[in-house]
């Protein structure tokens, strides 16, 4: 089995999702939400009294009230009186939620997760290079520009550890689609991407453990050389040939991370 736990989600996929939720209740939060997400209470179980929660948990009544109405904001469960508080089907739940994302990666759902972005990769990303080509503002160009030295830089810079300069490409590789997002000038795209980036962090590391690299950059050629027509694509202007190459660069992706499937158990 892979450690894909490995990669650091970012604080804003933890419990960051309807609100800024940390300390005790966070913790009670991201612990009952894990426990859902993992089965442990099937769609249409009836959670643990009120009590009980307080008995097992070992907060207050308050902390537990209130972890209570986050998951029922969050689709996970629904509270009514003389009934309980019940698990929701999972087509409930707001799957886009960076809570629900982080619950996933933690709860070893990551296959179907990550499956699932894929699918969001075809469809989006060459549609965000075409915009991102069409609009090409100076901003924009720049932080292309910039991200696409920096993934260079990391392949060039063998001065370091090699574990070091994997996880500074997987870096700079989120970088680079994040500035593509970021010339596409839509905040709700861009909002998007902030909530999987997580999940996109891991699908990255399967992909290069799916080409060899588990703990140096090794087999990052193609992947390199993919990214590279799409950079050219989007400096000379050519939005056709931007979306064209962002769509071979995910379709690899697609084929790199199924085969790095049968690593996760």
């Amino acid at each position: 089995m892979t450690d894909t736990n490995r990669i650091k989600i970012p604080d804003t996929a933890r419990l960051g999702g309807l609100m800024d939720v940390r300390g005790i209740l966070g913790g009670v939060v991201n612990e009952l939400g894990c426990r859902i997400i993992k089965g442990e209470w099937q769609s249409g179980d009836i959670l643990p009294t009120e009590a009980q929660l307080i008995e097992q948990l070992k907060v207050s009544r308050s902390v537990v009230r209130e972890a209570i109405r986050i998951l029922n904001a969050k689709g996970l469960v629904r509270s009514r009186q003389m009934e309980g508080t019940k698990v929701m089907p999972r087509s409930d739940w707001r799957l886009l939620d960076p809570d629900l994302i982080y619950w996933r990666i933690q709860a070893g759902d990551r296959k179907v997760l990550l499956n699932d972005l894929l699918h969001v990769r075809l469809a989006l990303e060459p549609g965000v290079a075409r915009l991102a080509t069409q609009n090409r503002s100076p901003v924009a160009r720049t932080r292309i520009e910039n991200a696409w030295r920096s993934k260079l830089a990391v392949v060039a810079d063998t001065g370091g550890s090699r574990q070091e300069q994997r996880d500074s490409f997987i870096l700079a590789d989120l970088e680079f689609h994040r500035a593509f997002l970021a010339a596409a000038e839509s905040e709700i795209l861009a909002q998007l991407f902030a909530v999987i980036e997580a999940a996109l962090g891991l699908l990255i590391d399967l992909q290069m453990r799916a080409r060899g690299s588990t703990t140096e950059l090794v087999g990052m050629e193609d992947s390199l050389g993919l990214h590279e027509k799409v950079y050219e694509a989007f400096t000379r202007g050519d939005a056709d040939g931007a979306e064209t190459a962002m769509r071979t660069l995910v379709e690899r992706a697609i084929l790199d991370a199924q085969q790095g499937f049968q690593l996760i158990e």
